[in-house]
Order: C-alpha cells, then sequence, then structure tokens
C-alpha cells in the first residue's frame, strides 16, 4: 500500500472510531453515564485509534488529543499522554509520565520543537507545535534531535490531516504596519504576503524572500539589517539571522532569506496572512535607506502529499513591497519660540548698597513639535546686552545667572565677553544643562533667564539689559545628536531699566477716534496713550506741560515719522504741585496724553506714538528720562480722516 493509501485508509478508519464515540456518548440510554464511565469510554476507543494508526504505518506512540494549549503547570491526561510521546527520546524523567507539565517536559518540549522546526523552541506546546505533532503522527517518523534543515532536506513534510489537491490561487504583497522606519528599531512590519489556496489545503513549508535596494548607492543588506521574521496570526514562527553574508543564499550574496522547515497551514478558500518583520542595525549612516522586500520563492505540500515550489507568480500578486530606513531621528528637532510668559519692558528695583534678589528678564519656549524622540538637551546659550549709560559693562551690573527650564534650575553657566570697540556690553551665556532637562517628543515647555544684579552704582543708573537666544548655538539630542535644520528660530526679550530710584510705567488704555463735522476737510482724529506711573524710593515730578513733560509723534499709515503736530493735552489723577503733576514715593498715578489732529486734507491716515516721560526728583532737579518700549505697547491704531 502506497503513502497516500495508506493515508486514507488511516484517515478513513479515524473518522469512523469518532462517529462511534459521538454516536456511544450521545446515544440514549437506561441510565446515564457518570462522568468516570464516559471517560473509561472516550480512553479505550482512543487506545483503538492508536493501535490502527499503528497498523497503517502512523508512529507507534499513543495518539494524543490536545483541545487547549500547554505550559509549565499544566496537569492532567493530556499532559501525561504528551510527556508518553515524548519518551524516552526527549522525556527521561525518573518518576515516568506523571500528567505533571514541570521543568523537565518544558526542556523536553523545546527539544522537541527545535529537532522539528517549531519556532520558536521555547516549551510552550501550543497551536503550531499541536499542528506539528498531528502532522508527524499522521504521515511521518518524529524528528530525531541534531537534525539540521539548513540543506532544506526536512521541510518537505507530508500532509497530515489535509485535504485536497490544493492550487495557489493568491500571493498578494501588501504594505507592512511601518514602511518608514529608523536605525535600531526591532521587528517592525515591513510587508504582509497574503496567501489563499483553492480546491485543497496546503501547508507552506519554505520561504524565500529577497531583500532589494530602490534607490541609492548599493548597499549590502547585512549593513542594514540584524534579522527578518515571520508571523502568523501575530505569532512569530521563524527568525532568521541577517547581519552577514553567508546568512543569504548563495556564492555571492543577493539579498535572499530561506526560511525552512515552516508549518504554516492554509486552509481551502482561507486568507492566511503572513507578516514580514525586520530589526535595524542600530547605526547605517551613509547608507541608501529606499528598500523592496519580495517573495522570491515558496514551497508547499497539499492534502495528496504533493510538494510545489513556486518562484514566478507575479500574476498572483507577489510585487515588490517598498519601505524607507531612516536615520535614528532624522525627524527630530528643537525649535526656540516666543513666550507669552516673556515680561514686559519694566523698571528693576534694585539697591546701591547690596545685590538684588533674582529677577526674570527673559523668557522664551523650546519646543519639539514634530520630533519623533524625546528631546535631552546639553546646551543653551543665550546673549545679554547692557547698554544706555556710561561704559557700564555685564560684569558691571551682574552678580549671577540661572536658568529655569520648565521648573529645573540650570546654573552651570559659563560667560563669554564681547570684544567689540566697548568690551563687555555684550555676554555670552552658555549653560550647560547636560541632559537634566528632556523634553518630551511634541511638547513646547518655557526656559526663563533669572538675574540676580550687583549693587548698582549711581553712574550706570538707567542703563537698560535685554536677552536673545538663538537655537542654532544650542546643542541636543534625540535618538541621535540634533545638527542643522534640526535646530531653528530665534528669540528676543524686552529692554528693562535698572535704577534705584524713579518711576515703574506699565501701558494703559490706547484709543484712536474720528470726529466727522461738515465734510469741508475740517474732520479730526482724536488719540490718547495711557500710561499708569509708579514712583519708587523718591518723590516723581512730572511737568503739566506736555511740551516738558513727555515726547510724542504722529506716524502715518505707513509708520512714517509726521512729527510732534496736533494740539497735545497731558492729564493726571496725581495731585498738581505748581507747574507739575507729584507722584508720591510708593503710589501709582495715571497720566493720559490726548493728542487732537485735523491735517485739513482728505484721506490722511494716523496714529499716536508716545516716546518718552521727563520726570524728577523734585520741581527743580534736572530731568530724567523713561523710554516708552516695547513701542507697539504705547501705540494707538490707525485712522483715517476722510475730510
Amino acid at each position: 500500500m502506497n503513502i497516500i493509501a495508506n493515508n486514507v485508509a488511516s484517515k478513513l478508519f479515524v473518522a469512523f472510531v469518532a462517529a462511534a464515540m459521538l454516536f456511544m456518548l450521545v446515544a440514549p440510554s437506561a441510565k446515564a453515564a457518570t462522568a468516570e464511565e464516559l471517560q473509561a469510554q472516550i480512553t479505550a476507543l482512543m487506545a483503538q485509534i492508536a493501535a490502527l494508526q499503528g497498523q497503517t504505518g502512523a508512529s507507534s506512540a499513543a495518539a494524543c488529543t490536545f483541545t487547549r494549549a500547554l505550559a509549565d503547570g499544566s496537569e492532567g491526561e493530556d499532559v501525561k499522554c504528551l510527556q508518553t510521546y515524548l519518551t524516552p527520546t526527549y522525556f527521561n524523567f525518573a518518576g515516568g509520565a506523571t500528567g505533571y507539565f514541570g521543568p523537565v517536559t518544558t526542556a523536553a518540549v523545546a527539544a522537541w520543537q527545535a529537532a522539528n522546526g517549531v519556532m520558536p523552541a521555547v516549551g510552550y506546546f501550543g497551536p503550531l507545535s499541536q499542528a506539528k505533532y498531528t502532522a508527524l503522527m499522521a504521515a511521518a517518523p518524529v524528528v530525531t534531535p541534531g537534525t539540521d534543515d539548513s540543506t532544506d532536506t526536512t521541510d518537505d513534510t507530508t500532509s497530515g490531516d489535509l485535504g485536497g489537491e490544493a492550487t495557489l490561487d493568491k500571493f498578494q504583497s501588501n504594505d507592512g504596519d511601518d514602511t518608514d522606519l529608523e536605525e535600531g528599531q526591532d521587528a517592525e512590519s515591513i510587508a504582509e504576503f497574503e496567501v489563499k489556496f483553492t480546491e485543497g489545503d496546503a501547508m507552506i513549508t519554505r520561504l524565500d524572500i529577497a531583500l532589494e535596494q530602490t534607490v541609492g548607492s548599493e548597499t549590502d543588506p547585512w549593513k542594514t539589517f540584524n534579522s527578518v521574521s515571520l508571523f502568523v496570526d501575530g505569532e512569530e514562527v521563524a527568525t532568521k539571522s541577517a547581519d552577514s553574508k553567508s546568512d543569504y543564499l548563495g556564492d555571492e550574496a543577493n539579498g535572499i532569506l530561506r526560511f525552512s522547515g515552516l508549518d504554516i497551514v492554509s486552509m481551502e478558500d482561507d486568507s492566511t496572512i503572513i507578516t514580514v518583520g525586520a530589526s535595524i542595525k542600530s547605526s547605517i549612516d551613509g547608507t541608501s535607506n529606499d528598500w523592496t522586500v519580495t517573495a522570491d520563492s515558496m514551497r508547499f505540500i497539499d492534502g495528496s502529499d504533493v510538494t510545489s515550489t513556486e518562484s514566478n507568480f507575479e500574476d498572483l500578486g507577489n510585487v515588490g513591497v517598498d519601505f524607507t530606513i531612516a536615520d535614528a531621528g532624522g525627524d527630530d528637532e528643537l525649535l526656540v519660540k516666543t513666550s507669552t510668559s516673556d515680561p514686559v519692558s519694566t523698571t528693576f528695583e534694585l539697591d546701591d548698597a547690596s545685590k538684588s534678589g533674582w529677577e526674570t528678564v527673559f523668557a522664551w519656549d523650546l519646543d519639539t513639535k514634530d520630533s519623533v524622540n524625546d528631546i535631552s538637551v546639553n546646551n543653551i546659550v543665550t546673549t545679554v546686552t547692557i547698554a544706555g549709560i556710561g561704559a557700564a559693562s555685564y560684569g558691571d551690573v551682574v552678580y549671577d545667572a540661572e536658568l529655569d527650564i520648565d521648573g529645573t534650575i540650570v546654573d552651570d553657566v559659563t560667560v563669554t565677553l564681547s570684544t567689540t570697540t566697548n568690551p563687555g556690553d555684550t555676554a555670552e551665556l552658555d549653560f550647560n544643562v547636560d541632559g537634566d532637562v528632556v523634553i518630551n517628543a511634541g511638547d513646547r515647555v518655557t526656559a526663563e533667564l533669572h538675574i540676580k544684579f550687583k549693587a548698582l552704582d549711581p553712574a550706570f543708573e538707567g542703563a537698560t539689559i535685554v536677552a536673545t537666544t538663538d537655537a542654532t548655538d544650542y546643542s541636543a539630542e534625540g535618538a541621535d545628536d540634533l545638527a542643522g535644520a534640526q535646530f531653528s528660530g530665534t528669540a528676543t526679550g524686552d529692554v528693562h531699566t535698572l535704577r534705584t530710584m524713579g518711576i515703574i510705567a506699565e501701558a494703559g488704555a490706547l484709543s484712536a477716534e474720528v470726529q466727522a463735522l461738515d465734510g469741508n476737510l475740517n474732520d479730526y482724529a482724536t488719540y490718547s496713550v495711557e500710561v499708569d506711573v509708579t514712583a519708587f524710593n523718591q518723590d516723581v515730578y512730572i511737568a503739566t506741560n506736555p511740551a516738558a513733560g513727555l515726547t510724542y509723534r504722529l506716524e502715518s499709515g505707513a509708520g512714517a515719522d509726521l512729527g510732534s503736530i496736533g494740539t497735545p493735552v497731558l492729564d493726571s489723577t496725581a495731585d498738581v504741585d505748581g507747574a507739575y503733576y507729584r507722584v508720591s514715593e510708593g503710589s501709582t498715578e495715571t497720566f493720559t496724553l490726548t493728542v487732537t489732529y485735523a491735517p485739513g486734507v482728505a484721506n490722511t491716515a494716523a496714529r499716536l506714538q508716545l516716546l518718552t516721560l521727563e520726570y524728577r526728583d523734585t520741581a527743580a532737579a534736572a530731568n530724567q528720562t523713561w523710554d516708552a518700549v516695547p513701542e507697539q505697547d504705547y501705540q494707538t491704531a490707525t485712522k483715517t480722516i476722510v475730510n
């Protein structure tokens, strides 16, 4: 009797006995069988099946029925049957088959899996192992330990419980879940092969896949890939090292990896999805990163024990699937942006005898908008400029500096003074963050520059300070060191004034209104700017006459200087003291500049810009000047006077 006849006879008898068993279990009787009696009947029938399988050329071991996955800790008759099957080649336990799945059984199953091409060989007796067991019991002897399938002599098993003469009807190549990979990624899905057979079932026993570059200079695949794996239903069924030339077929490596000893079962008219996963080397700098994966050939066996090999099946959908491997961190970035937390222009109240506390002079945002990876910051550079009065330098007025980055204080700073004609006016502050700040991918955080000032020398009364930062001066890393265009953006803070006494001024309301009269070019506009003035460490006197108490200008709609034209009026909530408004030390008063402008020319557009306030500490003292910065805070809207 040939193999096919043996298989047919075996299957027919097993089917007959199974039917008889079912009849016995469900047939009515005068007395219902107990659970123990039913188990005894099943055991007896299984013994008959095993004996008859032995007569038809199957394995001499008793056939086992598995209705669950077995693993460390499992107990029962199915475990005992498995142990008996593995004895003595793999399972050698002094107590014999105990029915308890422990470390000895785990090791035995793992050895059996390795010998029979069931991957991964970890001792878990699940659906793949049970399918292999069924095939071996029905048609072939158990493979002994030490069998090597690398020569491709043991990957053509017989059909087991498969049925029919199968025809390969479909082999469709599709994109995997991740066609844009990075260096160092592990087991990412680069392609899926959808396989379908008609006219019968089949078991795929071998699959060759080709990895080929599609763009750029030629690069050997073993310089890019660590390993390639196959998955079915989320379970890894095979893995192949891919980081050496010897891993590939042929005398000269041609990018083809062979997976042998597979037992991927595809039932008639069902689609089986085989996922290809690739693990990428951690460094592929300088290589071309555009690749295609294609099935080069496939071997399968059907229910009639016919083995077929397909190698030209593009017409069934076997086409290349493209994927790209980018340098790790290629999309990472660190951007500098202006921040709503940046303090508006102000006057810092300093002391002439002792240093100040920490003052926030500048704030900006650090943005990792499109980064794939978290960004670790190493260095941040800011530039601080001292100006306005005499030869004041950074060292004359600044005692210390620190950064507060999203709550983390960085005080390790190197200061480099400028070498311009006025040395020291500008200083570069290089903060050594040293990876202490990590910004999550896609997050935006605020950095603040804090300055502690020295006791202010009277010679530097009224000096100003302003800071700026440029991302291109930074250093940071994501998956790799950031460089070039991965850094972008600049930010500049408002100008602040340093004083031991004087005023602190803050912008108030702005207004601009047009008054239309009789249409004879006598329409006019009224503009007003409010300023809240606080006096510290002195009383403040501001002239009631606008010509002596402030400066302003009107500007055209395009920003051109129209001069100090129009009719100005200065009002205040402060008390009048002779020709001055007096603001007492520690109090705050509002000053309102109103300018009426009648151009006498049709369609004239203008706006009001306050420039300075002039104040003194006594009515007889010389004026001191407060500058209205930033300008936009003290500038009205533009209004057009039609007639």
